[in-house]
């Protein structure tokens, strides 16, 4: 098992989908989902991987750039979810360990579930005091899409509580309003008056599994949400450059599901992904997911804990 660690904490990895698979702060291991590899894979797959090439929802796997239509490969009935059946966080990445960091390395080549283009995709773990930060990135061949995220599940009680115990707050007054399938209608609704205002901490109470659209320009590090469980008083901030973050309480877990303590209860944590809006490349009104060759995609990530 691949590590970091600092006074305040201890960060466990795996190169299955350069995964984040324990963190232990305060006393307590704070990472819901599978202890081991094979508990992610007969589990929630998800849990603490690199998401890509795009993380979230693309509407009727396909997506048109440059006048072409790309037609991926489909694994949410007609749609694709999290880059794909043979997605990134089902591979093992090539992991390359220092004192202070740990990068993952993946290449993806052209035509990998449908996108164009040969991709060699980065990410760069690193543990300064009681914060630990992902840097993502990727270059590309060809014109394509991207958008990677991390997708760790968060129990900030160590598991005694679930996801709607928690305190939120989002640094977001819009978000993404979806259809029956929980895919973005493609408009940016206001949260004032719906219960998805998060703008002062508040315990979360209901299932979610909504994008919003952090405050401030994309690309600059800013604050994206906090959370917090108010027995144990630990509370982590998570910072982003990207335009938005999907909070998704594990609606989708059952008894079927294997994970550390045991099966996985329904809402027994809390996934935060920072990340592009869901279905970007379709919906010419959100930011750009497009990446052309001369260019770097980064998505950097930190949380900080207290």
């Amino acid at each position: 098992m691949l590590e970091l660690k600092s006074k305040e904490i201890r960060a466990r990895f795996s190169t299955l989908g350069a995964r984040l698979m324990s963190l232990q702060f305060a006393g307590a291991e704070l990472l819901a989902g599978g202890g081991s590899d094979e508990e992610c894979l007969a589990g929630d797959w998800t849990a603490g991987a690199v998401c890509g090439r795009v993380a979230g929802r693309i509407s009727f796997a396909r997506f048109s750039l440059d006048g072409v239509t790309h037609q991926l490969a489909a694994n949410m009935g007609a749609h694709q979810l999290h880059g794909g059946p043979d997605n990134f966080a089902i591979r093992h990445w090539t992991a390359q360990p220092t004192d202070r960091t740990l990068r993952f390395c993946l290449h993806s080549p052209d035509g990998d579930q449908g996108y164009p283009g040969a991709l060699n995709a980065s990410a760069t773990y690193r543990l300064t005091g009681a914060t630990l930060t992902l840097d993502l990135q990727a270059a590309t061949t060809k014109p394509t899409v991207i958008n990677m995220t991390n997708h760790a599940y968060w129990n900030l009680s160590g598991g005694g509580r679930d996801a709607f115990a928690h305190e939120l707050r989002i640094d977001a007054a819009h978000v993404l309003p979806l259809d029956d399938l929980l895919l973005p209608t493609g408009e940016i609704g206001a949260v004032e008056g719906t219960r998805w205002d998060f703008r002062e901490i508040r315990p979360v109470r209901e299932p979610c599994d909504n994008c919003w659209a952090v405050s401030g320009p994309r690309g600059t590090m800013r604050r994206a949400l906090t959370l917090g469980d108010p027995v144990s008083g630990r509370r982590m901030e998570v910072w982003t450059t990207e335009a938005g973050v999907q909070v998704y309480t594990a609606n989708h877990w059952d008894a079927g599901m294997p994970g550390r303590r045991g099966p996985l209860a329904p809402h027994g944590a809390i996934a935060i992904e920072p990340q592009n809006f869901p279905d970007a490349p379709n919906r010419p009104g959100f930011p750009s997911a497009v990446l052309r060759p001369g260019d770097t995609y980064r998505n950097s990530i930190e949380w900080r804990f207290g």
